[in-house]
């Protein structure tokens, strides 16, 4: 039968939804592309019609599953509202995406596996989660300076702002969901997107 495009996406999908199992389960680095393929219910050859890789699927899990899709989905609506009220809204976006059973499993697994290979540069784990958090960055970085083209926010550090901005959010989710926090488990994600949209802009609207 000739896999037409959506039998080429539907298949994908299946062998993402199969690895995020097995990574949570075992680990990147012990998990194997049989792993993968037993949890998909399909053959290990089948696989590498679609990935040639096992780190190539770790990849399009970042692509696909993790907040990099949120950032390619945003309307010109969506951008061009208030700076706070995008921030906002934007931020909870980002903690429904993480903070997913699914994605947070995934997170509790591979922390440790990062953890044990900063330094290295040749991990591919480090290496994915590195640029993952640079094309973050680079695209909140690129939406400030805009907003500060447009007059909408003053002139201002907007490395140091978007770094503010990444790190509140993965703080947060850390001692939510890693350590379990209750001063922090008890915290909304409307409450805790305000709390970081304030911070980051609050003091910066136009003069």
């Amino acid at each position: 039968m000739a896999r037409t495009p959506k039998v080429v996406e539907d298949r994908k999908e299946q062998i993402i939804d199969a690895a995020m199992r097995v990574f949570a389960q075992k680990g990147f680095t012990r998990a194997t592309n049989k792993d993968i393929a037993r949890e998909a219910g399909i053959t290990p050859g089948l696989i590498y019609y679609y990935f040639e890789s096992k780190e190539a699927v770790l990849k399009a899990i970042i692509e696909q599953r993790s907040p990099l899709r949120l950032m390619g989905s945003l309307s010109a609506e969506m951008l061009a509202m208030p700076p706070e009220i995008f921030l906002r809204f934007l931020i909870r976006q980002l903690l429904g995406i993480v903070e997913s059973e699914q994605f947070i499993g995934l997170i509790r697994v591979l922390l440790p596996e990062v953890m044990h290979d900063v330094g290295y540069d040749d991990s591919h784990i480090v290496q994915t989660a590195r640029g993952a958090f640079q094309r973050i960055g680079g695209f909140l970085s690129q939406y400030l300076e805009a907003k500060i083209a447009s007059g909408e926010l003053r002139p201002f550090d907007v490395l140091s702002r978007t770094q503010l901005l990444i790190s509140g959010v993965i703080g947060f989710v850390l001692r939510r969901q890693i350590l379990r926090d209750p001063t922090v488990l008890v915290l909304t994600h409307e409450q805790i997107a305000k709390v970081i949209a304030n911070t980051v802009v609050n003091d910066l609207g136009p003069g």
